[in-house]
């Protein structure tokens, strides 16, 4: 158990740095297209978050709570957001999915990565 606690918490800094650095980079979105390296970078990341919520709800299955309930929520909220954000990439599983889809998807990355940030910190200062 202690080494799921571990990998947990350790997966949680890499997402405390990971998201901030995208939604900085994703503030280019505002102004020009995003590289598909970017796009990489995020749904890797989406990743490591899916993960992240799977050893949380492991831990959690195993008797260890977090400080405040509302954490599983914002982990959960913030692992679906960065996956669907990372399908936003023109040709991409959610772009295609799409009825119309946005002429400029970069913007709304944009903008859905400014809340992820926000959801990040709650979801680090809620399990503390």
């Amino acid at each position: 158990m202690a080494a799921l606690v571990f990998l947990h918490a350790l997966l949680g800094l890499f997402l405390l740095v990971a998201v901030p650095a995208l939604a900085l980079g994703g503030l280019w979105g505002f102004f020009r297209p995003l590289p598909a390296r970017f796009y990489t970078l995020l749904r890797g990341t989406a990743w490591v978050a899916i993960l992240q919520v799977v050893l949380g709800f492991a831990l959690f299955l195993g008797g260890l709570r977090p400080k405040e309930g509302l954490h599983l929520l914002y982990g959960l909220l913030l692992a679906a957001g960065l996956h669907y954000l990372g399908g936003l990439q023109p040709g991409g599983w959610f772009y295609q999915g799409l009825r119309e889809p946005p002429k400029r998807p970069e913007f709304f990355v944009a903008l859905g990565l400014l809340f992820a940030l926000g959801l990040v910190l709650r979801v680090y200062f809620t399990g503390r």
